[in-house]
């Protein structure tokens, strides 16, 4: 499983190896993450003068959100790309009453949070560090720190955010704690992450706990500052 991925092993839960569908609604998702990722592109300013921006790619993949390792392509999918198995399992995570809708939270999980986060990576990986020496929880911290803080730059970012939060708060709580009772969460992810990978439920709640990680940390750096010192 590529490490530069949310949920990967999830989408194994539904026996459609491929989904396509196209209507109104991916295109203007498409249309959304492009414009995310130009907006991107313009707030790192100097740190990307030299890097040509990705094409952004809609499609149902078992990675769901990930880019190309040479940073020429990042990837997401709209929700209605996904397969009604896979729907199903997002929705689970909301518990009952569902604390969101599902269509809400996926896209602004995979079509708004993420996209900086995988931007982040495309700007290591344009800088050739994007294996981090192998720390894979640091990194991902990073990205979605990246994330955090280029929401903060945008209108209405910081409240948007703040509502996701909530939620991914709520959902965290509702998945089972993965890590034995005295370990450290952060050398059990290092030790177990292919396990880990192909429990949906154990790598949902770490990549959750990932975010909000992040979101606590959201007043210590600016974007380019965080994006300068690279994951």
């Amino acid at each position: 499983m590529h490490r530069r991925s949310f949920l990967a092993m999830a989408a194994l839960l539904t026996a459609t190896p491929a989904f396509a569908r196209v209507d109104d609604q991916v295109a203007t998702v498409q249309a959304e993450v492009e414009d995310i990722v130009r907006r991107f592109m313009i707030e790192a300013g100097p740190l990307v003068k030299d890097f040509p921006t990705p094409k952004v790619v809609l499609s149902f993949t078992p990675a769901l959100s990930w880019i190309k390792e040479d940073g020429s392509e990042v990837h997401t999918v709209a929700w209605t790309q996904c397969p009604p198995d896979f729907q199903g399992f997002i929705a689970s995570l909301l518990g009952q009453p569902p604390v969101a809708d599902p269509a809400w939270f996926f896209t602004e999980v995979f079509n708004a949070f993420l996209v900086p986060h995988e931007m982040s990576h495309f700007v290591d990986a344009k800088s050739g560090r994007l294996e981090n020496g192998g720390r894979l929880y640091d990194g991902e911290v990073h990205a979605n720190r990246v994330a955090v803080a280029f929401w903060l730059t945008q209108p209405g970012g910081e409240a948007r955010l703040s509502k996701l939060m909530d939620v991914v708060r709520v959902v965290q709580g509702n998945l089972p704690n993965p890590v034995p009772a005295g370990e450290d969460r952060v050398a059990f992810f290092q030790q177990n992450y292919t396990a880990l990978g192909s429990n949906p439920a154990a790598y949902g709640w770490y990549q959750f706990q990932m975010f909000l990680d992040a979101w606590a940390l959201k007043d210590q750096k600016d974007f380019r500052t965080l994006l300068a010192e690279g994951a």
